[in-house]
């Protein structure tokens, strides 16, 4: 199970479109009324539940395996 590992480049390339889309989301939101705001907001909130749902079960899944590799070795 080895990862990727990224070059400097691709590190870059990944930080710079990072950056480019959190600058249109914030000069977009400039002109939004404050019922878009909240749905904007709410949609960010279950984006990043999500995220973290999908996170916490990849590290459960973690966990389980470690375990089974401790019984094994018992």
């Amino acid at each position: 199970m080895a990862r990727h590992r990224m070059t400097e480049e691709e590190k870059t390339a990944k930080r710079l479109t990072k950056e480019q889309a959190f600058d249109v989301v914030a000069k977009h939101l400039k002109h939004l009324s404050f019922v878009e705001l909240e749905e904007v907001i709410a949609l960010s909130l279950r984006y990043k539940k999500e995220k973290l749902g999908k996170e916490e079960l990849r590290l459960i899944k973690e966990k389980e395996i470690i375990e089974q590799q401790l019984q094994k070795l018992k």
